[in-house]
């Protein structure tokens, strides 16, 4: 085959350039460490707007569940607070939080009647509580965190998730920020009513657009604020990205955000 010598200047001249490009490169979920720090990332957005876990956040955000603080949103009136507490204050003893916790075992005791049923709006006894989880860089108050997300929220999730026989990372994601939201007792309502699930020979994305649907009217039924918080989901689901491949963008209450699993556990 005869080839034109300006053709070889051409290759000579122009493909070292050709070859020069930027590649972003995918990573699948499939990892189960990954998937995990994808997935936490997800709920991250929504509850901290940030990819990042803030371990020294607290608030009262006047949603009926009292001081909202940690890395996920532990309540001081939803029990999971006062659980936070002392299991930090098994890891450490000697901590600024402890005092609280007499405070926060009354709050535990009282009515909880707010925040569709499961909240103790009260915050009595907890002056400088805020303050004194803002102020606390003790790790152990960190790991304490971490253990009590995989132990009440995390683990449970992927539990309820095979159960059903979810394959999906987004799926697994998708229950795990209900699990956060209302609890595993609620998250596990929600898939009760969805009907027939994976296991019993549902396609999973049809199944999981049932999950979104109910849990947009629960979220309308409580009126707290938060009816778009789906709304992330919706997006990566019907962009067919089901196995949480990074990075991709997912929206919480309107602000967009890299997920990338980059999480420092």
């Amino acid at each position: 085959m005869k080839i034109d010598k300006h053709f070889i200047w051409f290759l000579a001249l122009f493909v070292p350039f050709a070859m020069i490009v930027t590649v972003v490169p995918t990573v699948a979920a499939e990892d189960t460490s990954n998937m995990k720090k994808i997935i936490l990332q997800m709920t991250i957005t929504l509850e901290n707007s940030d990819t990042q876990l803030h371990f020294n956040y607290a608030e009262n955000l006047g949603d009926g569940r009292g001081i909202t603080l940690g890395c996920i949103g532990f309540c001081t009136g939803t029990y999971d607070g006062n659980i936070l507490i002392k299991h930090y204050t098994e890891l450490n003893p000697d901590n600024a939080l402890a005092k609280h916790i007499p405070a926060l075992n009354k709050i535990d005791a009282g009515s909880h009647n707010a925040a569709g049923g499961d909240g103790n709006p009260s915050t009595a006894g907890l002056d400088g509580f805020i303050k004194d989880v803002q102020n606390c860089d003790d790790p152990l108050f960190k790991k304490a965190q971490i253990d009590k997300l995989d132990e009440l929220y995390y683990n449970p999730a992927m539990k309820i998730a095979d159960s059903i026989g979810a394959k999906n990372a987004l799926t697994k994601a998708f229950i795990y920020d209900m699990c956060v939201r209302h609890g595993v007792d609620g998250a596990e309502r929600i898939v009760k009513n969805a009907g027939t699930n994976p296991k019993q020979g549902a396609d999973e994305n049809t199944y999981l657009q049932k999950l979104i649907s109910l849990r947009d009217e629960k979220l309308k039924q409580e009126g707290l604020g938060d009816v778009n918080r789906n709304q992330g989901y919706k997006n990566v689901l019907n962009s067919g990205n089901v196995n949480l491949n990074t990075p991709f963008t997912f929206v919480a209450y309107g602000e967009s955000f890299t997920i990338d699993g980059n999480l420092n556990l």
